[in-house]
């Protein structure tokens, strides 16, 4: 029996589908032959009435179709339940039970337009369903449905792995706009832009990439996409921009980056910048090792000066030569290995001197650096070290041995090891050391006049290399000891004024207000405010608020000077208040009076006949007092001068 609910067949007598479970259907047809159970109602109807013929031919088929109850056979009725037949259209059985069950449902669930072969205007199909109330078996919209959005989820997700998950999609999305985290993309779609000449889209990708690649520790930097920036900057007119990014390359990334140096340098001299260009060639070839620019820069630069003369040491003086192969301009410096030779935009340093007619080296050590120069394009430098060693003279001798002795006068002469040598021997007795400004020795003895002298010897040859100094003390118990010198204690007062303490306050209750104030500039004094008097001026220096005096000037006796000298008195009366060791003059008119940790005395001769006495005191923090007494040419004091240095 066929179920209307779930199409299934059960037993005759079932009265449960054993397929689906629910109660079947009972009416008084359900026996009325096989076509009542296989086709429903219309086939129950049609076996009743007997009007079924025995062959039914399917249209659009050459098979045809037997009811069990009609057939006739050779052994009488065939029983109801026996299935029906198929045949062929020549009425050959199919016995293939596949191709009967086929059969079977063709017939059974035929298409919609097939007619009814009875021509009654029903396809089989719809007399079907009238007669079962089976469950359809076309097409499951809702699989189809299911399918399609199982398949349209996988594409969707091919798409996002692939937009998501692959280079060219990264790059897809950024070519539409969107951002990324790969500044190889960046690079990758800006150099697509940069090659369809979008360089202003090529230049804010590039930008983004570069910008990635600072932020990440472990990105490296991509110096080919930097190269490619620089390439867009200098093509829309920013070449400030492209010359960072150049620098920025052979500087912070990699010094011997080729490409960077080669595209600064051609950008150096397409822009006249010829001295920049050579520097960085040199720079370029230190760093990367390519001859290339080397060679470069020796075509651009003019070549260095050539001398003859060998660096090292030499035993006389002698003057240095120098020449330029291409003529130009020579400048040199001596002892300064620091100085460049051009300041901040390629001018000239002062430091370095102009080369004329040679180089003149006395003795010592002379580190030469010389180079050609044809604008602001300098040669490679001439570094060359020059020493001139002149031989030096041994001590001289001197015929008397130190000790006490009433009364003294000593020899010198020359030691035996610079026999042949011309020999100069210098000498002093006023306590300093003998130098060109001392009294030369003349064969003569040299008479010793103070109570305990030091006589300082040297020998000097016509290298004008001195000797060292040889020394010898003697007290002579024949003779008086010389006053004391010039000192800042009390009794070397000026009456009642004392250098930088005197303020002008105080000062002004004596000589009252000065005259004619101007400004003058004291040596390390700096600016001071001085007054002029009937009988000279004063000058004062400023600390905070207080004035104190730091130079007095005075022509009259109105003033008393240290020790009672006076304005008129003599040289001789001047150097007996002080301390005097009688040593003579010397071949320049200087005559040396003492010198010692106290202070020292010395008297000077000058150009225009007139001489000055001076005395510089030491006081005790570090500081200065200085007394002039100004002789006239008649050889009386004209004048005297106070001074304070700190």
């Amino acid at each position: 029996m066929l179920c209307p609910f779930c199409g299934n067949y059960g037993g005759s007598d079932d009265v449960i589908c054993p397929a689906c479970g629910k109660l079947l259907p009972r009416g008084e047809n359900r026996d009325s032959g096989v076509m009542a159970i296989r086709q429903g109602r219309r086939a129950r109807e049609d076996a009743q009435s007997g009007e079924t013929p025995a062959w039914q031919r399917r249209q659009g088929t050459d098979r045809v179709f037997v009811d069990p109850d009609t057939r006739p056979t050779s052994s009488g009725q065939i029983p109801v339940y026996a299935d029906a037949d198929i045949f062929e259209a020549d009425g050959t059985p199919v016995t293939s039970g596949a191709e009967i069950e086929r059969n079977l449902r063709r017939d059974v669930y035929g298409d919609e337009d097939e007619r009814d072969p009875y021509g009654k205007g029903e396809t089989i199909m719809s007399r079907s369903r009238r007669s079962h109330p089976m469950r359809k078996h076309g097409v499951n919209w809702m699989i189809v449905l299911l399918a399609v959005l199982v398949l349209a989820v996988g594409a969707a997700g091919v798409y996002i792995w692939w937009i998501n998950g692959t280079d060219e999609g990264a790059a897809e999305q950024v070519r539409r706009g969107g951002t990324v985290d790969s500044a190889a993309t960046y690079w990758q779609v800006g150099e697509e832009k940069m090659n369809t000449g979008d360089l202003n889209g090529a230049i804010e990708l590039f930008n983004r990439a570069r910008e990635l690649e600072e932020n990440s520790k472990d990105s490296r930097t991509n110096i080919e996409g930097l190269l490619m920036l620089a390439t867009c900057y200098l093509r829309t007119d920013r070449i400030d921009m492209a010359e960072d990014i150049y620098v920025h390359i052979y500087t912070d990334l990699n010094p011997a980056s080729e490409d960077a140096y080669r595209r600064e340098i051609e950008l150096m001299r397409e822009n006249g910048r010829e001295a920049e260009a050579a520097d960085l060639m040199l720079v370029a070839y230190q760093k990367t090792g390519t001859d290339s620019f080397r060679r470069q820069r020796n075509q651009l630069l003019p070549s260095e000066p050539v001398t003859q003369q060998t660096a090292g040491t030499s035993k006389q003086k002698y003057t240095l030569h120098l020449t330029s192969p291409e003529d130009y301009d020579i400048y040199y410096v001596m002892n300064n290995p620091e100085v460049p030779v051009f300041d901040e935009g390629y001018v000239l340093n002062p430091a370095w001197t102009h080369y004329e007619d040679g180089i003149f080296l006395d003795e010592g050590t002379w580190n030469l650096r010389a180079v050609c120069v044809n604008g602001s394009l300098c040669s490679d430098e001439l570094a060359a070290i020059y020493t001139v060693s002149l031989p030096q003279p041994h001590q001289p001798n001197i015929g008397l041995a130190p000790g006490k002795y009433k009364k003294a006068s000593v020899a010198l002469w020359p030691n035996k090891e610079d026999k042949g040598e011309k020999i100069t021997i210098y000498y002093t007795v006023d306590g300093s050391i003998p130098d060109a400004d001392s009294p030369v020795y003349d064969g003569n003895k040299v008479k010793l006049k103070a109570r305990k002298v030091t006589i300082n010897v040297i020998a000097v040859n016509s290298y004008g290399k001195a000797s060292p100094v040889l020394d010898r003390t003697f007290e002579l118990t024949g003779e008086k000891d010389p006053p004391k010198g010039y000192a800042t204690d009390n009794p070397d007062d000026i009456a009642s004024i004392r250098l930088n303490s005197t303020t002008y306050e105080v000062f002004t209750e004596t000589f009252g207000q000065g005259r004619d104030a101007e400004d003058v500039t004291l040596g390390s004094l700096g600016v001071c405010r001085r007054y002029h008097y009937s009988w000279g001026y004063a000058s004062f220096y400023q600390v905070g608020t207080i004035r104190y005096i730091a130079e007095l000037y005075h022509t009259t006796n109105e003033i008393d000077a240290p020790r009672k000298t006076r304005i008129g008195m003599t040289e001789t009366e001047i150097t007996s208040k002080f301390r005097d060791m009688g040593q003579v003059t010397s071949p320049s008119g200087n005559r040396g009076l003492y010198s010692n940790g106290d202070g020292i005395g010395k008297i000077y001769a000058q150009e225009d006949g007139t001489k000055i006495i001076r005395y510089i005191a030491f006081t005790a923090d570090g500081h200065y007092w200085q007394l002039d007494y100004n002789l006239s040419k008649d050889g009386t004091v004209s004048s005297i001068y106070h001074l304070y240095i700190p």
